[in-house]
Order: C-alpha cells, then structure tokens, then sequence
C-alpha cells in the first residue's frame, strides 16, 4: 500500500492558435485558458493532498499551466519540464518514468491530448481507447503499480468551472464500460 501515487493528469488550458508568425510549439495560453487553469487548479486545491512534483510538457502552453497549477494548487512543488510530455510522446516511456517518481507520492502531469487520454484509459485497464480530457480539465488517479490489468483507481474528473466528478461513468460516458 505504501508504494501508491496519486496522479494528477491535466491537459494544458485554451491556448491561441498557431498562425504563420507563431509556430505550435510557441502557443501560449489565452485569458480565457489562465481563467480555467486558475479555476481547475483552486477546486484540486480544495479537494485533497496537493502534488508535490509537476511534470510538463517543455511546449509553451503546458509549461504555464503547470505554472498556475504550482502556484494554486501544490504543495511545495517542483517542476520539470520533460520531452516523455510532447504530443505523440511514447506513453509506455512515461509510465516507466513514472515508477521512478513514486518517492513523490502525488504527482501532477501536464501535457496534450490524445496522449493523455491514451494514458488515463491505459491506467484504467480500458481496452477500447483513449479518454478525450477537455481543455484545462483534470483526471485524479490512485496508481496502485503492484496491480498490473489495472494500475489506477479512478478518483476524479475536475472540468473547468463545473463540479467535480467522481464516477468514471459520468465523467467519460462515451467510454464507459
């Protein structure tokens, strides 16, 4: 029991589109998308014991929402960017960089959509595919890595400016079992 993690998998908030002058990479968070981190990042804070390690994507729009989530809702947290977090990343990598952070014992992921979905339905011992997470949402799991069919329990689902959600069933219903 003593080697469980809580996960947090939060995909970044509304960022500007990329255009000719601005390369995807470089996109930043718009006022709307700091409002919604901002409001994401206070319910977790509320809810329960605040990540001690965030770890986001090096892109630019990750990086400030991790930003927001350290300040509003962590404890003592540190952050580090890391390229397992870039889009089309390979999500087995990252959860064997995960096992390695378990000294952590709350840790927060910030990144992109497929890739996280595809990472919560895998912790999850879903079979038929990816969670799509909405923009500035967060998924709460428990890892529990001794159990391999399925390594998290699901704790939650945090959409900006809605109530929390805590049944897998109403939180991804196109994807419930």
């Amino acid at each position: 029991m003593e080697d469980t993690m809580i996960l947090y998998v939060m995909r970044h908030a509304e960022a500007v589109e990329a255009n000719d002058t601005l390369q995807d990479e470089w996109r930043y968070l718009t006022d709307k998308g700091r409002e919604s981190a901002e409001k994401t990042c206070s319910a977790i804070a509320k809810i329960g014991p605040k990540p001690r390690l965030t770890i986001t994507s090096p892109l630019t729009r990750a990086v400030q929402t991790a930003e927001i989530a350290a300040q509003t809702a962590c404890r003592k947290n540190v952050v580090v960017a890391s390229e397992l977090l870039l889009p089309g990343a390979d999500t087995g990598e990252l959860v064997t960089h995960l096992k390695s952070c378990k000294d952590s014992k709350r840790v927060m992921l910030v990144g992109h959509e497929p890739q996280l979905g595809s990472l919560v339905a895998s912790l999850l011992g879903r079979e038929e595919g990816a969670i799509a997470l909405k923009k500035g949402a967060c998924v709460t799991l428990k890892i529990d890595p001794d159990n391999g069919d399925k390594p998290a329990a699901f704790l939650g689902y945090q959409v900006p400016g809605k109530k929390r959600t805590t049944s897998v069933k109403k939180a991804f219903p196109q994807n419930a079992a």
